[in-house]
């Protein structure tokens, strides 16, 4: 396992498109931030002496749902895509089982070492908004649970991504497994919700994008992180069924 994860390591870390978006994300956090400052009358731009940071506890949770926001999902969801995307895109999956015949361990080393990567980025994010939202002297939010607020949002974060690399392992196609999280939580959940709660109250509660923004929000947690946590290793069970039994 150990020489898997090394591997994998070596591959992910190899690739420049890793670190460009890790970086592209870091910015869109920044600016998004920087954005919701403005919107807030932040006085960023105030003061002749020079703006103080003031990294209010209340700023933590807005700090993690910038970090977690689904433009900067689908940025960081293209690693784990990647992670086994790139592998079938540019045929290189038959080396990796060549050297690596055991299909869980290359299977478990991808999305271990993908989330791995993926949480420097969230916590790059995370410090980035935290950074630029404190510059502009803004105390909004609430800061009663704020470990409580960066534990559920990244949580909710890797669930995003880990959908987003089961995906990629079902079709065998990278874009597939970045465009379809970002169509169904952008599009298909919202229309959904909005056409068929009168029909089915329940079923804006089981759908898993909106449960995973409800569980980061800290709204009904518990139920809403099971709802989300069963969706997502519902993939990742399909996924790695499929990745063990089907021919490379």
């Amino acid at each position: 396992m150990s020489a898997a994860l090394r591997y994998e390591w070596r591959r992910i870390s190899s690739i420049r498109s890793t670190w460009i978006l890790i970086a592209i994300a870091v910015a869109l956090s920044s600016g998004l931030a920087l954005l919701f400052s403005f919107l807030l009358g932040s006085t960023a731009d105030g003061d002749s002496d020079g703006a103080e940071i003031t990294l209010d506890a209340g700023l933590i949770p807005v700090s993690a749902q910038v970090a977690a926001n689904l433009l900067v999902l689908v940025v960081v969801s293209t690693i784990a895509a990647q992670a086994i995307g790139q592998d079938y895109r540019h045929g290189t999956i038959r080396v990796t089982l060549t050297e690596f015949p055991n299909r869980t361990v290359v299977f478990s080393s991808k999305i271990i070492i993908a989330l791995a990567v993926i949480t420097v980025a969230f916590v790059l994010s995370l410090v980035a908004a935290a950074i630029v939202l404190g510059v502009g002297g803004n105390t909004t939010g609430n800061g009663d649970d704020p470990l409580g607020s960066i534990v559920r949002t990244w949580l909710y974060a890797l669930g995003f991504c880990a959908i987003a690399f089961a995906l990629t392992a079902i079709t065998r196609i990278l874009a597939l497994g970045v465009v379809i999280p970002l169509v169904v939580a952008a599009v298909l959940e919202p229309l959904a919700s909005s056409l068929l709660t009168n029909y089915v109250s329940w079923l804006p509660d089981a759908l898993p994008f909106t449960a995973g923004l409800n569980f980061a929000n800290g709204t009904d947690a518990l139920r809403a992180g099971l709802v989300f946590g069963g969706w997502t290793f519902a993939a990742l069970a399909v996924a790695y069924v499929m990745f063990t039994r089907r021919d490379a």
